[in-house]
């Protein structure tokens, strides 16, 4: 009789249509949750247009579904316990794929607008975690960092892409039936279902020999399984800290930074997923070009977040973190110099590139606490960040309602940049081992 680490055998398989499967349904799961993130800001100018809305109203219509992802992030560890990743994704799929194309049926309603939104948003919110759960259990050790990486750009792919589709699908749909493209999510449940295995965990909890068996096989083809094996997993530390335990040993100063810099990274964000199509068409651009333009910042944001891991690797997290908030604040201020439009598309390039500071806070958060509280430092500033996310297009949204113009507006972000880059500077180096 053998005791079989299941985790250890899939570590060690190689690359192959198992494995690909998994990534391919995963990465178009997140493609479709940022087609459903951006949604809204692209069919904005039509939106406001059209149901004669003012600027506040807008935007506490787009932070809605922000809202509604701070709930969902809240559920998520509950929903993954109870009834696995699987299931999970699914439910999220469901979520943001149903209820985003349910906005397109509320003729006038803007009450009910805003709650299908917040029901979206909290299958926005869990999405990306889940995925990447279930890729770092099911990818060959050897990949896994590949897989994670190209993985990851998946949301901001879906979300250039949206963009890219509201130049044409606009003008031929309306927005409702832009919105109701979103339906077409549904159809990865069924390739959920078939491709993406659970959680070893919940199997093995189930004593499913035979589903382990399979995956097992699937994953490593020269494993030979014996009628008397024993599966077992590696053994999880679950230690929880609670919130006080960040500010102790040391451990306050970068705290209070780090959630500075999860908060005013979301504010710039979430501004520019909700507003700027309609920013750029205030200053002076026609829908399409400026469709196009903000096609062209999401490009730069793909980009970005491929390289920005590598500077990592070179200058370590903190000073590629303080490097992209200095240039992301140069390039955000040279967006509102009145320049030609082919200049101006180059610059947004730039700033969607160095945006990426946002994707290194996480190691670098992780690498600032000791296991004990590593996971409620990450949770806590996921929580940050979404609440900064949510309470920026508001405030955009009161800013234009009083009549700031749209370089004012843009202008008024490098408060958060400069904050940011403080934070950062600030951090110090972690007092423990």
């Amino acid at each position: 009789m053998a005791r079989v680490n299941v985790h250890r055998t899939i570590d060690n398989g190689k690359m192959n249509n198992f494995f690909g499967s998994i990534w391919i349904v995963l990465f178009f799961a997140l493609v479709v949750d940022g087609f459903d993130q951006a949604v809204y800001g692209a069919a904005l100018p039509v939106l406001m247009k059209e149901l004669n809305l003012d600027p506040t109203v807008s935007g506490l219509l787009g932070s809605a579904s922000l809202w509604g992802s701070v709930l969902g992030a809240l559920l998520l560890g509950f929903l993954t316990d109870k009834i696995g990743r699987k299931k999970t994704l699914n439910a999220c799929v469901f979520l943001f794929s149903f209820f985003t194309a349910l906005c397109a049926m509320v003729g006038s309603n803007i009450y009910l607008f805003a709650i299908w939104r917040f029901f979206a948003g909290m299958g926005i919110a869990a999405i990306t975690p889940v995925s990447n759960a279930i890729l770092s259990e099911y990818s060959p050790k050897k990949s896994r960092r590949f897989l994670l990486t190209t993985n990851g750009i998946g949301v901001t792919l879906g979300q250039m892409t949206t963009s890219l589709l509201a130049v044409w699908l606009i003008p031929l749909l309306g927005w409702r039936g832009f919105f109701g493209v979103s339906i077409f999510g549904l159809i990865l449940i069924p390739l959920v279902v078939k491709f993406i295995p659970e959680t070893m965990i919940l199997i093995l909890k189930k004593n499913d020999k035979k589903e382990v068996v399979s995956i097992l096989t699937k994953a490593d083809p020269s494993f030979v399984p014996q009628a008397d094996d024993e599966y077992a997993v590696d053994e999880e530390q679950k230690v929880k800290g609670s919130v006080g335990e960040l500010f102790k040993n040391g451990l306050a100063w970068n705290t209070i930074l780090i959630w500075i810099m999860f908060f005013v990274n979301m504010c710039i964000i979430s501004t520019f997923l909700v507003w700027f199509p309609k920013i750029v068409t205030l200053m002076g651009y026609e829908l399409k070009s400026a469709l196009l333009l903000n096609t062209i910042y999401f490009l730069g944001s793909c980009c970005g977040f491929i390289l920005a891991g590598k500077v990592a690797e070179k200058i370590g997290y903190k000073y590629t973190i303080l490097t992209y908030y200095i240039l992301n604040g140069i390039f955000l201020f040279l967006v509102t110099i009145k320049t030609s439009t082919f200049i101006f598309g180059v610059i947004l390039f730039l700033f969607g590139f160095t945006l990426m500071m946002q994707g290194m806070l996480y190691p670098f958060t992780a690498a600032n606490y000791p296991l004990a509280v590593r996971a409620t430092g990450l949770g806590i500033g996921a929580s940050v960040t979404r609440l900064g996310g949510a309470i920026a297009p508001i405030v955009i949204g009161i800013l234009i309602a009083q009549g700031m113009t749209p370089v004012g507006v843009l202008r008024i972000l490098l408060i958060p940049v400069v904050l940011g880059a403080v934070a950062a500077a600030l951090t110090r180096k972690p007092g423990f081992e």
